[in-house]
């Protein structure tokens, strides 16, 4: 199963990058893409313009129907592999709840917002 991650463009919108240089989300999705088939982990990269981190970018957030949502904030390209990580952990479990002492030590401290699964019904 794989697992997917989507990544904010438009971090920083406080902090716009120089002319020409992308935006701290930009770099994130770079990073995530390069590492994104690493043995064992297939991951699926998404970027939109907003997941509502302002003001502590960079933001991603793991989110699948029926499973709770994860959002990381203050993200860089250093944590790419750490989020694969726990996105391939996310796509495997059955509600996406996933403990902080289950996740990379680096991604503890970034969680921003946790919201549970939505039942239908």
């Amino acid at each position: 199963m794989s697992g997917r991650i989507i990544v904010c463009l438009t971090c920083d919108r406080y902090g716009s990058p120089r002319a020409g240089e992308p935006t701290p989300g930009r770099r994130l999705a770079v990073a995530l893409l390069a590492n994104a088939h690493q043995p064992g982990h297939q991951v699926t990269v998404r970027t939109v313009e907003c997941l509502n981190g302002c003001p502590h970018p960079c933001t991603a957030a793991l989110r699948t129907p029926g499973k709770c949502v994860i959002r990381f904030s203050g993200l860089t390209p250093d944590d790419a592999p750490a989020l694969i990580e726990t996105a391939a952990r996310y796509a495997t479990s059955a509600d996406g709840d996933i403990p902080a002492e289950a996740m990379p030590a680096s991604l503890r401290d970034k969680i921003s917002l946790r919201i549970g699964p939505i039942n239908a019904g």
